[in-house]
């Protein structure tokens, strides 16, 4: 179901957002009434110290959490309607994830664990291969293909990640902490694979970081205060 007012040049509109948990018996408010357009092939870092709710607000703007309240509209659709058999149909094919432990499955080869989305998404096998294979290659990792996650390094299985991400070349990508973990050499490498898939997809990016060089490579840069995204001093 779209949305009249949805404007083309948005890709996601967030209206009114609000997550709170209760906590040794009192209501914590995390998100307190949050509102952000993102733009197609936009680019938002969120910083800011732990607890202030930037992995919540990720986590529903991924539609892996639900929020208490307010709307994550999807090119115009309020995503939230959806049962949760959709709602996993439309995160498997819009929207990619990185995040600071990778989640890959060290027993399955690199390639086998990029296949996965496109499977789950139900293309061919032999098609889910050729995507899986080229999104490698574009990362860097040609020679690497069928080794097991499990004999790869750090900056090789975040790779990985990302590959595994974009391999159905979803429309937004989202981040957390995704160089936590890596020494500045595979950081910095994988900041500019990163922003030169950005470039080339066109895909819309959100990234939670503490990592000041990856924070400036964003063209937002906000943070959570008393509930509220706000720009970043």
């Amino acid at each position: 179901m779209g949305n009249q007012n949805h404007p083309p040049e948005v890709l996601v509109q967030v209206r009114q957002l609000r997550k709170g948990f209760n906590a040794s018996g009192s209501r914590l408010e995390i998100l307190d009434g949050i509102d952000v357009d993102l733009k197609p092939a936009e680019t938002m870092a969120v910083v800011g110290a732990s607890g202030i709710g930037k992995s919540t607000l990720l986590h529903i703007l991924g539609t892996l959490d639900r929020p208490d309240s307010g709307q994550v509209l999807f090119q115009g659709d309020d995503v939230f309607r959806y049962d949760d058999a959709r709602l996993a149909r439309f995160r498997n094919r819009s929207i990619g994830f990185v995040f600071q432990f990778h989640h890959l499955l060290p027993e399955f080869s690199a390639k086998e664990n990029v296949m996965m989305p496109a499977l789950i998404q139900g293309l061919e096998r032999h098609a889910a291969e050729d995507a899986a294979v080229n999104i490698l290659m574009r990362v860097g990792l040609q020679p690497r293909l069928n080794h097991r996650v499990s004999e790869l390094s750090g900056g090789e299985q975040q790779r990985v990640a990302i590959a595994r991400a974009l391999v159905l070349r979803p429309k937004m990508l989202l981040a957390d902490e995704p160089t936590g973990n890596l020494d500045r050499k595979n950081s910095s490498q994988f900041h500019e694979i990163l922003m030169e898939l950005n470039a080339e997809l066109g895909m819309t990016m959100v990234v939670v970081t503490h990592n000041p060089e990856l924070a400036a490579l964003m063209s937002r840069h906000m943070t959570i205060a008393e509930g509220k995204l706000v720009e970043a001093c």
